[in-house]
């Protein structure tokens, strides 16, 4: 019994001065950096206070042509390197709406931690910016022939249900 104690300890020595030996490095190209403050702003905006320096944003061209982009891990721990790759054959986002709802959602993987949220509110549109697939739950028209289909007053709720998964239903999701 004693020996096995020793042995747990041992390993919990090990384990914990590896997480301390872990230097985030943040390296986001310019293009994306104004997305990356926007991330922090909203959070700021909804009281929580997030500084991302643990992060790196590359175009991967290994990825398949249905993803548009990968985060590396879904942990909101920061004792390991958080990592955005977007698919260089393939650019997903005809605006600046789409590019932040993709990186926002990647984001929510790696940052925040949260998984894939596929729930649908009762008008049937997604309920999270945590679906797959769809990057334009808040931007506007492609082609755009009136504001009719310019979906710009969802962002609000969608970046409040980033932050918190138990956001209540808004007026238009009814």
């Amino acid at each position: 019994m004693q020996k096995a104690w020793i042995i747990f300890v041992v390993m919990l020595l090990f384990a914990c001065s590896n997480k301390k030996d872990f230097t985030p490095v943040f390296n986001v190209p310019a293009e994306f950096v104004p997305v990356i403050d926007s991330f922090e702003a909203a959070a700021m905006q909804r009281g929580y206070n997030i500084t991302v320096n643990n992060l790196i944003i590359q175009y991967d061209s290994t990825l398949e042509n249905s993803y548009c982009a990968n985060a590396n891990i879904t942990a909101s721990s920061n004792d390991v390197q958080k990592i955005i790759a977007l698919n260089a054959n393939i650019k997903c986002w005809l605006n600046s709406r789409q590019l932040e709802t993709l990186i926002f959602h990647e984001m929510g993987h790696c940052i925040l931690g949260r998984e894939h949220d596929e729930s649908r509110l009762p008008n049937g549109n997604p309920k999270s910016i945590m679906c797959t697939g769809n990057i334009a739950l808040y931007a506007p028209c492609a082609y755009p022939v009136n504001d009719s289909c310019n979906q710009y007053y969802k962002r609000n709720y969608y970046l409040d249900e980033l932050f918190n998964a138990s956001t209540p239903v808004p007026d238009w999701g009814k």
